[in-house]
Formats: structure tokens, C-alpha cells, sequence
């Protein structure tokens, strides 16, 4: 399928943390493979990945941009604000891809497809980690991490007009599962996986589920090599 293909690709950047700098060697792959996406959306670090792809950034400023992050600091709420004004546009308008960045609602964890208004505070609420950040008001809601409630968005990518749906997922409890032999098909996953993930597993024409060395935990430039090699190889393995 190249660029000239008629269908509306939709990519899907799951949260996962540091791990989601894995989405960068997909998106690298994607391009190699002649994959342009028309529509990003992206949840908790997905949604910082997704935003830089949305700006028209190519793998290797994204790959830069990884590379000047300090993790863990982003997980602080006012650095990953100051982090997004220096590498992105301010507010949706300015995207030329349509983007949205998924949080969710406290305390009835309803998802919320965040698409309008200011970047950095949507980015900052979708990766508003359980347990190490506190929530994000916006348009007078008390917001989390998308991940809680929606850690794949491929539905939403067909909500915002895609077709063709692929999914990064660099999910830390999935690749688990999958460890222990127990993938999105299994007969016994649905008593183990959130349904919203099953939805977005099922949900994807291409599923991405990059094998992620636990060295890559380590911060600093090595790690972001070895993560962004994870994620090539996968897509490479997914579209074979």
C-alpha cells in the first residue's frame, strides 16, 4: 500500500511511558514503507509522539526531540508544558494533520478525545500518569492519563475520519501478556485485558506491538536507539 492509495491512514500511539519512544522507529518504518498518516491520535506519551508527527515533524527530529528529554522530568506537569512550547505549535489549529490527544474524566473515568484549543495543556492531561502526577483541569473537567481509559486509540482514529487503521502499541501490561502467552486473540484474554484495549486491538488493521528490551529503561541516548530499533523491527514484522 504506498502513499497513492486512496485510504485515509490513521495512525494510533498507545501510552506505554518511556517505552513510547518506540513509536518513533514506527514511524520511521511507516515512512519507509511509503505510509503517510492522515490522521494522529495519540495517548499519554503517544500523545506527545503523535503531536511532533502531527507538526509535520519527521522521525529524526522526533528522534532529537526524544533525545533532549530528560526522564524522568517530563513526568513533571510544568516541565512536559514547557517542553511542548519549545518543540510544538501552541494549539490544535496549527497542526497540519488532524491530531487529538486522549485523556481521561475523574472520577468517572469517562474517555475525552481532546482536539481543540491549547496543545500543551491536552498533552499535559493525557499524560497525567496514575499516581505520579496530579490530574489536569480543563474546559472545567478534572483530567488524567488517557491511559487509564483508553490506552489504544485506533477507535478514535476512525472517529476523526480514517480508515486504515494502525496501532503502536507499547503498552508495558500488554507486552506482559503476550510474555506469558497470552495475546489480544486469546481465548482467556478478555479476563485479563481492559476491554477498551480488546476494542482497540480487534479495532486495528495493523497492529504494532514492538519487543522492548528492559535495558531501554536506562535513561540516556542509548536507550532511545534501542527503543526506536524495537519499533522498526516490529512494523517491519507487522507489514511483512
Amino acid at each position: 500500500m504506498g502513499m497513492s492509495d486512496s485510504r485515509r491512514v490513521g495512525l494510533a500511539l498507545s501510552g506505554g511511558s518511556v517505552r513510547g519512544i518506540a513509536h518513533i522507529g514506527v514511524i520511521k518504518a511507516l515512512t519507509e514503507h511509503g505510509f503517510q498518516p492522515a490522521v494522529v491520535v495519540g495517548t499519554s506519551v503517544g500523545s506527545l509522539i503523535g503531536a511532533g508527527l502531527a507538526a509535520g515533524m519527521s522521525w529524526q527530529e522526533l528522534k532529537k526531540m526524544a533525545e533532549a528529554v530528560f526522564w524522568p522530568s517530563l513526568l513533571n506537569g510544568g516541565n512536559l508544558e514547557q517542553f511542548c512550547g519549545r518543540y510544538l505549535p501552541s494549539s490544535f489549529r496549527d497542526l497540519p494533520l488532524p491530531f487529538a490527544a486522549i485523556a481521561t474524566t475523574l472520577p468517572d473515568r469517562r474517555t475525552v478525545v481532546l482536539k481543540t484549543g491549547k496543545l500543551a495543556p491536552a498533552i499535559s492531561a493525557s499524560c497525567a500518569m496514575r499516581l505520579v502526577r496530579r490530574s489536569v483541569s480543563l474546559n472545567g473537567e478534572r483530567l488524567k492519563d488517557g491511559g487509564i481509559s483508553c490506552v489504544l486509540p485506533s477507535l478514535e482514529c476512525r472517529e476523526l475520519g480514517a480508515d486504515f487503521i494502525i496501532g503502536s502499541d507499547v503498552w508495558e501490561l500488554s507486552a506482559i501478556l503476550r510474555g506469558m502467552g497470552v495475546t489480544h486473540d486469546h481465548p482467556q484474554a478478555k479476563h485479563v485485558y481492559p476491554q477498551h484495549y480488546l476494542n482497540a486491538a480487534l479495532g486495528s488493521d495493523v497492529l504494532i506491538q514492538p519487543d522492548i528490551p528492559l535495558k531501554a529503561y536506562v535513561p540516556g541516548c542509548v536507550s532511545v536507539a534501542t527503543l526506536i530499533a524495537a519499533g522498526e523491527a516490529a512494523t517491519h514484522r507487522a507489514l511483512a
